[in-house]
């Protein structure tokens, strides 16, 4: 059970008490530093063989494919078209999981010899998902089958129009479904009723992954491949470009395709389009973490499907000419940074909006419009609010009378429930826990600013407003060494499931005043020391705590601790998460 520590400036200190007892075997069989035993035993790593399957995720740890329900239709059908030469198109969406879903079953049907094509809506004139023009134009082409990726669970509408013109569609998604579920040839989504595969999060691509390695089975099972079995471990780059971008938890099979496609990624000869990529944006010779997708990478392929036109991240994907690559790579990034100067005015506007409107204080969740607001940036600005306030935000472009929202939480308020109850207001929605989108008619959003305010006040826990820190272990000085940092990098890739560790130590003193850095000063750095340990200090974006650090001479600290390296030295560094008075 979690319990508070004490008053703080910006957060709550929550910890769970562990009997250390317990892991006294585990720590000895395994020469575990304690913080880093009592860190995986509160995230359920609790025997020799869970520790195994966490430190090593070897790619045989991937679940059975065929486990997911209409698994084995789902092949069949598209081991006919291959056989049959029907030609097949792969319909994806114009996010990152949605584009590297798509590239991953082109490329893979490509390389088995189908007739395959692909298609990536418009954001802009299209919007999300299966669309009636686009399908019938698709079979004006000549397309017998469908295969949906990172949408379609929610198109009821559009599958029974396929249908009807002689299209067959499968269906790969990760959302949650309606009550019902569309007419298509199969389905493969392990949230569906009835499906009883294990793993529930995994990613868009992630799906995509576990089908491909059904069809190779198959195909293989019916020898097919007349020279050797096509390689999956190829396409892990992509699979983790997909897997990170859409931040689902970084824990069981996720953790396993982001582990070894991180390595894939990192390689020289990592796939064309890739490489440039990462030459422009100067991680050629980078070992390639989370950190560099997320925040480098995964933007740079975002960026031109928020503004519109999303096949060239596909493009880039599946490319083997270098000079298409080269300028791919370049367009993005040139798309890239006319998205951020388009971001950076919208939060401006937003954050003026809400403070000058005192929307914050009034609102338990917010819900922000605007006409002047590009569609393809709402979601950044969402989830930027939503971070910034701690409260559930839907973002709404309005244009021609209908609103276009992109809606993001936080960890303690269930999204896609609340947006449930509110849908007799939505002429369409769809996501998860944490992120969703939607579209009304503009006159409707005043009353959904109402009720979805009180859904909030009406769910969420009394005093949830103040942001909490769950603390992993409370450490001394001497633990602070090496050799839990060397366990600390092990414990990578982290992300939402598994992250960074977060420790704290207590009634430390400032060993000379701090100072505040950065363009607008708003990084403390200094020293701490406590038992005559010293360590060096960094906290980002922490002006508000300037007077109170000046006051005080004693803290209690939240941190992480991480390697700085300097003309190669190697120290560590302590990034700091809160302070609190000793």
């Amino acid at each position: 059970m979690l319990k508070e520590i004490g008053e703080t400036v910006k957060y709550k200190w929550l910890i769970e008490e562990v009997n250390i007892e317990k892991l006294f075997d585990l720590i000895d069989k395994w020469r575990l530093p304690l913080p880093i035993g009592v860190t995986l035993f509160k995230r359920g790593i609790l025997t020799s063989d869970d520790l195994h399957a966490f430190f090593n995720t070897p790619l045989q740890s991937l679940k059975n494919p065929f486990h997911m329900k209409d698994m084995e239709k789902a092949v069949r059908r598209v081991y006919e078209a291959i056989i049959s030469g029907e030609k097949i198109c792969v319909y994806g969406d114009y996010d990152v999981d949605g584009v590297t879903s798509t590239a991953l079953i082109y490329l893979f049907l490509k390389e088995v010899g189908a007739n395959v094509g692909y298609y990536i809506p418009n954001r802009i004139e299209e919007g999300y998902g299966l669309n009636k023009e686009a399908i019938n134009e698709l079979r004006a082409r000549g397309v017998e089958l469908l295969i949906t990726v990172d949408c379609g669970i929610t198109a009821l509408d559009e599958i029974k129009f396929a249908k009807n013109i002689g299209m067959d569609v499968i269906i790969t998604d990760h959302h949650k479904p309606l009550e019902s579920l569309p007419e298509a040839h199969s389905i493969l989504n392990p949230l569906q009723p009835g499906d009883e595969y294990k793993f529930k999060h995994l990613s868009g691509v992630g799906v995509a992954f576990k089908f491909i390695m059904a069809l190779r089975y198959s195909l293989s099972l019916n020898n097919f491949f007349k020279d050797k079995i096509p390689n999956l471990k190829k396409y892990l780059d992509i699979v983790a470009l997909g897997t990170i971008a859409d931040v689902v938890p970084m824990v069981d099979e996720n953790r396993i395709f982001v582990k070894h496609g991180l390595k894939v990624l990192s390689k020289k000869d990592v796939r064309i389009g890739l490489q440039e990529l990462k030459r422009v944006t100067g991680l050629l010779n980078t070992n390639i973490e989370v950190s560099h997708v997320g925040y480098v990478l995964a933007p740079r392929i975002n960026a031109v499907g928020r503004l519109g036109e999303s096949d060239r991240g596909v493009k880039l994907l599946i490319t083997k000419n270098k000079n298409e690559a080269r300028w791919l790579a370049e367009e993005l990034d040139i798309e890239n940074r006319y998205r951020q100067e388009m971001e950076k005015k919208i939060l401006n506007d937003t954050f003026n909006k809400i403070e000058k409107l005192g929307l914050a204080n009034k609102y338990a969740g917010m819900v922000l419009f605007s006409d002047r607001w590009h569609p393809g940036i709402i979601g950044i600005v969402a989830s930027r609010v939503a971070e910034k306030y701690n409260k559930p935000t839907i973002v709404i472009s309005v244009e021609n009378g209908i609103g276009k929202g992109s809606a993001r939480s936080i960890s303690d308020f269930h999204l896609y429930d609340c947006l449930q109850e509110l849908s007799d207001l939505f002429l369409k929605f769809g996501g998860h826990k944490y992120a969703a989108g939607l579209q009304l008619y503009e006159r409707d959003i005043k009353v959904l600013q109402k009720r979805f305010h009180e859904l909030v006040r009406k769910y969420r826990d009394v005093g949830s407003e103040k942001s909490s820190i769950v603390i992993d272990a409370i450490v001394e000085p001497k633990d602070i060494n090496m050799d839990l940092m060397n366990w600390i990098e092990r414990m990578k890739p982290f992300g939402q499931g598994n992250p960074e560790p977060v420790f704290c130590l207590k009634r430390v003193r400032k060993y000379q005043q701090f100072g505040f850095t950065g363009r607008d000063r708003s990084h403390v750095r200094g020293f701490v020391e406590k038992d005559g340990y010293i360590f060096e200090i960094v906290g980002y974006n922490m002006k508000e705590y300037k007077y109170f650090l000046k006051n005080y001479d004693k803290f209690d600290i939240l941190f992480t601790p991480e390697i700085n390296q300097w003309f190669g030295d190697r120290s560590i560094l302590l990034k700091i998460k809160d302070f609190k008075r000793a």
